[in-house]
């Protein structure tokens, strides 16, 4: 299995996920393409408690698609050029000046995730990705049945993991257990 820092194919170490990168296709909010490959890399960590979330899942009868996990910061930089909202993007850093790194996409230690049943189907979650309303957030009143039930449980196993779910949206996990690197720019 080939690193590349602190990096690693997913599916060089378990090819058990879905991997549907939406960066890397139209279908995000952008509608361009702007990740150069379809391989899903991954923090070695992160990619451990991954790994442990989606043999929950399966036990359970489901599986995980992975939307999106490591970034490069140019991808960051693009984001920001077709929509520099802070609402809704972060900020592209200046990774030369920068002392501090947080878990972030951009040194893959943050993944975008859902859930499907066993044959890859999608189940009924809160939203879309990238969805840039209220039902983003798991504690929306709109969102009841089987899309809380299923977000709600996407969060629990996600979180005994060892992930960190973010608030406002509801398929984003941080691995803040593993300790912050340096942002990267490598692209597959």
């Amino acid at each position: 299995m080939k690193q590349y820092g602190n990096l690693i194919r997913l599916l060089d170490l378990d090819s058990d996920f879905i991997i549907d990168l939406k960066y890397a296709t139209k279908d995000n909010f952008t509608g361009e393409v702007v990740y150069e490959s379809k391989e899903c890399y991954i923090d070695v960590n992160t990619a451990g408690r991954l790994v442990n979330a989606k043999n929950m899942a399966k036990k359970d009868g489901f599986r995980i698609k992975v939307w999106d996990a490591y970034r490069p910061v140019s991808a960051q930089e693009r984001f920001w050029e077709l929509l520099p909202d802070n609402r809704f993007v972060a900020y592209p850093p200046n990774v030369c000046s920068m002392k501090e790194f947080k878990n972030s996409h951009m040194n893959g230690q943050c993944v975008d995730v859902t859930l499907t049943d066993m044959g890859g189907n999608d189940i009924p979650m809160p939203s879309g990705f990238d969805d840039f309303t209220p039902k983003a957030r798991l504690d929306c009143p709109e969102t009841t049945g089987d899309e809380r039930k299923n977000g709600e449980y996407l969060r629990d196993i996600m979180t005994a993991a060892g992930f960190t779910p973010y608030e406002g949206e509801w398929w984003h996990f941080y691995d803040r257990k593993t300790e912050p690197v340096k942002y990267s720019d490598i692209s597959f």
